[in-house]
């Protein structure tokens, strides 16, 4: 058996978390333990959340409190309750936002692709987002893992350090482990419903977030240049690509300091600029 730890933050998603609990709860492999950190919600979160663990004897739940300094995200919560241990527990890490479902063969089918690639360090679903029409899927990059679900194998967050808590983070995860020599992969076969669209809760905020988050982990001026004209035709957000440029600006402008190391922002860009000049690159 595969043992594995759950990690999620939760903030208001007193709609959302219910269906994460049932989807967790009807897994063919349940997790040997789940936190759930309630991260200062205003709605019924908590209640929900410590509901489920007097159900569940493996689910935990942390209570923030609400006014209390906050980074955007979650995973500056996440890295302070992972248990410093964690990796020498488990098998795997399943980082989750409160607001995905998914069938109950999920991790399963997970643990298999983890079995037929050694090198496999962090897997994700592909995820399906509510439009007009019903659900849509989400087109990334191959190697891409979206932040709202990822499993790490507990080798490949023992060598990458874990994880960081600044913006950038589920592309410096995933970037540092391919320099390392992991494999980071999404699979098409793999499903889960992401309730609230990327960016949804935010806007144009998001946009510029995305920005940063680029400058962040180094992201190569064409690069991003090229990735913001794509933007730009992505509704629902007017003027998408602008807001992402000018967040990465701001990152220049205000003169931060990047968490990607030198090495890994040299990495990054060679792919990136291998790509846009279609040649075999990592960055697919």
């Amino acid at each position: 058996m595969n043992r594995y730890l759950v990690i999620t933050p939760a903030r208001d998603e007193g709609l959302f978390l219910p269906r994460l609990i049932e989807s967790i709860a009807a897994q063919t492999q349940r997790p040997d333990h789940w936190l759930i950190i309630d991260d200062g919600s205003e709605d019924a979160t908590g209640s929900i959340a410590s509901a489920a663990a007097d159900k569940f004897r493996w689910i935990e739940v942390y209570h923030l409190p609400r006014n209390r300094p906050r980074t955007a995200g979650g995973e500056s919560v996440i890295t302070r309750f992972l248990p410093s241990n964690a990796v020498s527990q488990y098998d795997y890490i399943l980082r989750l936002d409160s607001d995905i479902s998914f069938e109950p063969q999920f991790c399963e089918m997970l643990f298999a692709e983890f079995t037929r690639d050694s090198t496999l360090g962090i897997a994700g679903p592909t995820l399906y987002e509510p439009d007009s029409v019903g659900w849509r899927e989400i087109p990334q990059p191959q190697f891409h893992t979206r932040g709202a679900a990822k499993m790490y194998s507990s080798a490949c967050l023992t060598a990458i350090g874990g994880l960081d808590a600044n913006l950038g983070w589920d592309t410096l995860d995933e970037a540092h482990a391919m320099m390392l020599g992991f494999q980071t992969r999404n699979f098409r076969h793999i499903r889960a419903k992401h309730h609230r669209p990327q960016g949804a809760a935010s806007g144009w905020k998001a946009r510029m977030a995305a920005g940063l988050s680029a400058y962040n982990v180094g992201y190569s001026p064409l690069f991003l240049g090229a990735r913001a004209i794509r933007q730009s035709f992505s509704p629902p957000v007017p003027f998408a690509g602008a807001l992402m440029v000018i967040g990465y600006l701001q990152g220049y402008w205000q003169r931060r300091r990047r968490i990607a190391s030198p090495e890994l922002v040299k990495f990054i860009r060679k792919h990136q600029i291998r790509r846009l000049m279609l040649r075999e690159s990592l960055w697919r």
